[in-house]
């Protein structure tokens, strides 16, 4: 007997080889699960410390990441000649735009609307604590209206930020080199940051600042992935403290990732600086951030983000950051 095949079924056979094709595309690269971010602090953030390395596959797409965050702190320092009191949540609206270019080059533009208040999360944060019998340090015990950044010292470096305000965060721009390597690849880049605002030197330093760095990671699709990387953020000339400011300030990032199945992964995400001032309070020294994360992965590209943030060392960095993301 003859064997023939019907019209629509070669063409649903052709159209199944298509999208496993483009399944494969898809999964083909699959870096380490970095998150956007960096230390919220803005006595940091209103510089150029890079945010964790662009990671996008060799193709001519653009993809984007965007990002909703709070980040709620409320603390009081008093050294011999330097005062802080910081209580205050920050919004954050992050849009980045990143895009391969070739083989071996990779590069990403970031900014976000940022907005300084009252907030929402403190009753929050304190009856977490209570319930699980958490200190809640200085919550509940500092003066002020509940949304104040204060910093003075004995050399006249002072800044203020007394009430609501919202402004543009710095541009980021990031271009790396990358290197394959078996199952992983190297990137070699640097990261500009420009100023965007006047609002407050609390927002945008006013700074014009260079990083370079080197990261590792891997890009397979593997149960476990992971990525590190260390450079230098250089700092020139701004509004925000300048008379303490480091010129050079170390930095080291690391991510692990586990694909728990093939929409699902866990991730832990470790960033650490150096000190970018010469200071005895501990949140304008070298500080650690702690990023746990979840994500659902869709077959068509899309990831959904969700996660918190904790200083770590406390007391030398935002108290607590909410965020939730989505990445194609």
């Amino acid at each position: 007997m003859k064997n023939s095949s019907h019209p629509l079924a070669n063409l649903l056979a052709c159209a199944a080889c298509m999208i496993g094709s483009n399944a494969t595309a898809v999964t083909a690269y699959a870096p380490a699960p970095w998150q956007l971010g960096r230390d919220a602090n803005p006595f940091v953030a209103a510089g150029g410390l890079p945010f964790t390395p662009p990671a996008v596959a060799a193709d001519s797409h653009w993809h984007f990441d965007a990002l909703l965050a709070a980040s709620n702190t409320e603390i009081g320092f008093s050294r011999a000649d330097e005062q802080l009191l910081y209580d205050m949540e920050i919004h954050e609206a992050r849009l980045a735009v990143s895009r391969g270019i070739g083989e071996h080059w990779v590069a990403r533009a970031s900014t976000a609307l940022l907005r300084f208040e009252q907030g929402f999360l403190d009753r929050f944060v304190e009856d977490f604590h209570r319930a699980f019998g958490f200190d809640n340090g200085d919550r509940g015990h500092l003066p002020g209206n509940g949304h104040t950044i204060r910093y003075d010292d004995a050399r006249g470096n002072a800044v203020e930020l007394a009430r609501t305000r919202s402004g543009l965060a710095p541009l980021m721009l990031d271009l790396a080199w990358r290197t394959p390597a078996d199952g992983r690849e190297w990137l070699l880049g640097g990261t500009l940051k420009l100023p965007t605002s006047h609002a407050t030197p609390l927002l945008d330093d006013r700074a014009t600042d260079l990083s370079l760095w080197a990261a590792l990671q891997s890009t397979t699709a593997t149960r476990w992935r992971w990525g590190a990387r260390a450079g230098v953020w250089l700092r020139g000339e701004g509004d925000l403290l300048d008379g303490r400011r480091k010129d050079q300030v170390p930095f080291v990032d690391g991510v692990l990732g586990f694909q728990l199945t093939p929409q699902w992964d866990v991730a832990a995400q470790y960033q650490w600086h150096g000190a970018p001032y010469q200071s005895e309070i501990s949140l304008l020294r070298a500080a650690g951030t702690l990023t746990l994360s979840s994500a659902w992965h869709t077959r068509s590209g899309w990831h959904l983000r969700a996660g918190l943030v904790e200083d770590l060392p406390a007391r030398h960095a935002q108290d607590v950051t909410f965020f939730l993301g989505l990445s194609h």
